[in-house]
């Protein structure tokens, strides 16, 4: 058995390798200041957060989709609105779902209709089409998911009254799917939704919560964009490492608590 010393060693040692390879970049992401909000208001919020991470923009931008050791590819609200991208991220289809099949996850909230209407990348067995509906009502399906309850417990009243310029809460709504699992919805329509492919997963929103805590019309818009943000943060950014026993319990206090 360890002494109280050699234990305290081994957990010192274990602590500094978890925090070292928290700093390397778990999430890649591709963002544009679209011509609604005009602002590239995802990686205004990672850079808020602290939070790094490798931007693949201008790579996408001209053609090129690579992923090295990322476990989120979070593609920024509107992005679709450049052409290029749009373009490119269709283009690379196979890229995005060989990385969601090896256990990868792939986040993308609200696009415009007239830019993408139909999500050509995904996968045989997966459709998601948006229309141009945009409504205020927001229905959590699923109470109990780490989405609306980690670090910050969300009810259905604090996605009430979010607005970019004439825009409410659910911005783009998702006319129809397939193969998704609906843990959020406005007026019987999937507002949240996550389907799983290989080991991984593909999550679509008709929410823009980069955006609307960036520049959405007044205070309470941006702060609970912001917490959910945290929220999407928290339940789908792989984690630094993997412990067991008391330490997991020990290292996943000292994450939640952002030391």
């Amino acid at each position: 058995m360890l002494s109280f010393r050699s234990s305290l060693a081994v957990f010192t040692f274990l602590m500094a390798l978890s925090l070292t390879t928290a700093n390397a970049a778990d999430i890649a992401i591709v963002d544009f200041a679209d011509q609604w909000t005009k602002s590239d208001a995802l990686r205004q919020t990672l850079d808020e957060f602290g939070i790094e991470y490798d931007d693949l923009t201008k790579d996408i931008e001209n053609g090129k989709l690579s992923f090295k050791d990322q476990g989120l590819f979070f593609i920024g609200s509107m992005t679709t609105n450049n052409v290029k991208l749009h373009q490119s991220l269709d283009k690379n289809a196979k890229e995005i779902q060989d990385f969601v099949n090896r256990g990868g996850i792939v986040i993308e909230p609200t696009q415009a209709d007239q830019n993408e209407a139909n999500v050509d990348w995904l996968p045989a067995g997966l459709t998601c089409v948006r229309s141009d509906p945009d409504r205020a009502d927001f229905k959590i399906k699923e109470a109990g998911h780490p989405l609306f309850n980690a670090p910050n417990k969300m009810t259905d009243k604090d996605f009430e009254g979010w607005g970019h310029q004439g825009w409410p809460t659910v911005w783009e709504v998702i006319a129809s799917h397939k193969g998704f699992d609906v843990i959020a919805e406005s007026q019987g329509s999937a507002a949240i939704m996550e389907g799983k492919f290989g080991s991984g997963l593909f999550v679509m929103m008709c929410l823009a919560p980069d955006k609307y805590h960036v520049v959405g019309n007044d205070d309470n818009t941006k702060k609970m964009a912001g917490l959910f943000m945290e929220n999407i943060l928290e339940t789908y950014t792989p984690q630094a490492v993997e412990l067991t026993g008391k330490l997991a319990t020990t290292w996943g206090t000292l994450k939640r608590l952002g030391r």
